[in-house]
């Protein structure tokens, strides 16, 4: 119970940040704006990414909150070279402040106005794009500011990285968040976001030629940078707002399209069995928790531990006589070698012989050894801690798959 209510009052805590971040600009008063607020706008203006949407209100109203209260601005470019391009204290003089409310809007509109067409005609000069370098950049550009009410960093693009430690090319959308979290946190790689709140806008919005996300990676792209701005001290609020429906016929540099897999492992659990008519409708991943090997060998730590966990398997494919598989043997590491693929291969066998011991057909079951070259392989991460223990794996999917036929025409 207790965590219920912590969860839910968090929600509402997010919910006001997230409304206080989305007023109307020209109806706010200065009591039910940010107050004197710093805001760094970091934003995206790549290729592969849909067209960015300065017009939202998330933009308008803050730039408006900002300006009117005398606070300060500067605008980050994510591309490959992260550059800061404008910083600005919006303060003015005493005896100016003693103007017309009229007045002060009315130049609070104007700055707006051109601060937004600054920015809509900022172009990444460099391919590639990396975001947390764009993000540690920005709290660099607010952490030393002192007198503000509010630090907010406002993140405008897809969130992609190409390129940087938390490169999503190394397959990082098929590992569980809190995994790439920790190895983000051993490399000392997460900004300390402390009293800074993280609002991003269009986050996995892509264009073509990049691959369109599913919603489970979009969830997974969410959670990772709601886990890095969470870890660092901050707050974090994602904001669904549409990308800009106008093409502006502007040539970005090349950005190389990340590869999206199109079936994602789970990890195996008993309880599939009873839920699922199609145990292999996704791969299957037999991790180093589910089935151990003796450490450079294909033989297994605990022989009974072993058959217990793949007994449910053999059972349903027994049962489902229908079902030819495909047993593909993993490794950890990103480079590969005869050895590698010969171990990688040895488990996948020992796998298959365990199957055939417990009663399924051996003419219904493959092997293969892909080392580290495979659609589920998280690159980057070495040998040690638990990503690189998922690497090391046997994965079950159905031979009749796509990603099964891609395999063996290889």
């Amino acid at each position: 119970m207790k965590k219920k209510i912590t969860a839910l009052l968090t929600i509402m805590c997010l919910i006001i940040v997230a409304t206080s971040l989305t007023g109307c600009g020209g109806k706010t008063s200065s009591k039910e704006s940010l107050g004197r607020a710093a805001v760094c706008y970091v934003i995206a203006p790549t290729a592969n990414s849909q067209g960015l949407n300065f017009n939202s209100p998330l933009v308008q109203d803050t730039i408006y909150d900002t300006v009117l209260n005398y606070g300060y601005i500067s605008v980050m470019v994510v591309d490959g070279n992260p550059e800061l391009v404008a910083a600005d204290s919006y303060d003015i003089d005493a005896q100016y402040k003693k103007a017309s409310k009229e007045k002060l809007k009315t130049d609070a509109r104007t700055k707006t106005t051109n601060l937004i067409t600054y920015m809509e005609n900022q172009i990444a000069n460099d391919p590639q794009v990396d975001y947390l370098e764009g993000l540690r950049m920005a709290v660099r550009s607010l952490s030393s500011l002192k007198g503000y009410d509010s630090k907010t960093i406002i993140l405008i693009g897809t969130a992609l990285s190409t390129q940087g430690t938390l490169n999503f090319q190394n397959n990082l959308l098929s590992a569980e968040p809190d995994a790439v979290l920790d190895l983000l946190e051993e490399k000392n790689e997460i900004p300390d976001f402390a009293s800074i709140t993280v609002v991003s806008q269009q986050m996995g919005d892509v264009a073509s030629p990049q691959q369109k996300l599913s919603e489970t990676q979009k969830k997974r792209l969410q959670e990772i940078w709601a886990g890095i701005v969470e870890r660092g001290g901050g707050t974090f609020v994602y904001n669904d707002i549409m990308a800009n429906p106008v093409a502006t016929g502007t040539t970005y540099p090349e950005v190389d399209p990340i590869e999206l897999p199109t079936e994602s492992p789970v990890v195996f659990d008993e309880k599939m069995i009873d839920k699922d008519e199609n145990l292999l409708e996704e791969p299957v991943m037999l991790t180093e928790e589910q089935v151990s090997f003796v450490p450079d060998k294909a033989i297994y730590l605990d022989e009974n531990e072993a058959v217990s966990t793949i007994q449910p398997i053999a059972a349903y494919l027994v049962e489902n006589t229908q079902i030819s598989i495909m047993l593909a043997g993993t490794t950890a590491g990103d480079e590969d070698s005869d050895y590698t693929m010969t171990l990688s291969k040895n488990r996948a066998d020992a796998v298959r012989e365990t199957l055939i011991h417990l009663g399924v057909d051996e003419s219904r079951i493959v092997a293969v050894g892909l080392g580290s070259n495979n659609p589920w392989h998280v690159y980057g991460v070495g040998y040690e801690g638990s990503v690189a223990a998922n690497n090391r794996s046997v994965v079950l999917l159905d031979a009749s798959s796509d990603t099964a036929k891609e395999i063996l025409s290889k």
